[in-house]
């Protein structure tokens, strides 16, 4: 399945990412922020952002029918993020169990895509496994594949 991805504006550090989700309950400002958790790793968050307020929301349920546009465009996020840090990981996990299961589905679903691109590891009670598509993880780190090193 191909989804187009939303347009995206991005800060000067590409670690920033905005865009507007648009469907069936209107338009939405949506931020993609990846900020470090240590040297290597850095964390992906999907927000909501309210750009009167300038909160930001990982907790608010959008329901606006675009999912896998959403997704395409966290996608496009990441590999965007590993042109200008190629060295780092990606380490992401929903905000609750159902929404880390709808991120797998969404792995599941383009990995034979994301494959040729990036390495996807999913964690479980054993620690980091290369990840599976018939096995549930608790979280998962995406690092880019040596052999797409510019």
């Amino acid at each position: 399945m191909n989804y187009k991805p939303y347009t995206l504006n991005i800060n000067k550090d590409n670690t920033r990412f905005q865009f507007q989700s648009i469907g069936k309950r209107g338009v939405f400002e949506k931020i993609i922020q990846f900020r470090p958790l240590s040297d290597a790793i850095y964390n992906l968050a999907l927000l909501d952002y309210n750009p009167v307020t300038h909160q930001e929301n990982d907790l608010s349920i959008t329901d606006n029918g675009d999912m896998p546009e959403v997704l395409a465009t966290v996608m496009k996020a990441i590999k965007l993020f590993f042109i200008y840090y190629p060295d780092k990981a990606v380490y992401f996990k929903g905000s609750s169990k159902s929404r880390t299961r709808l991120y797998q589905i969404s792995i599941n679903k383009t990995y034979l895509d994301l494959e040729k691109d990036l390495i996807i590891y999913g964690s479980t009670s054993n620690g980091w496994v290369p990840f599976e598509p018939n096995l549930s993880f608790d979280s998962f780190l995406i690092v880019k594949s040596v052999n797409n090193l510019d």
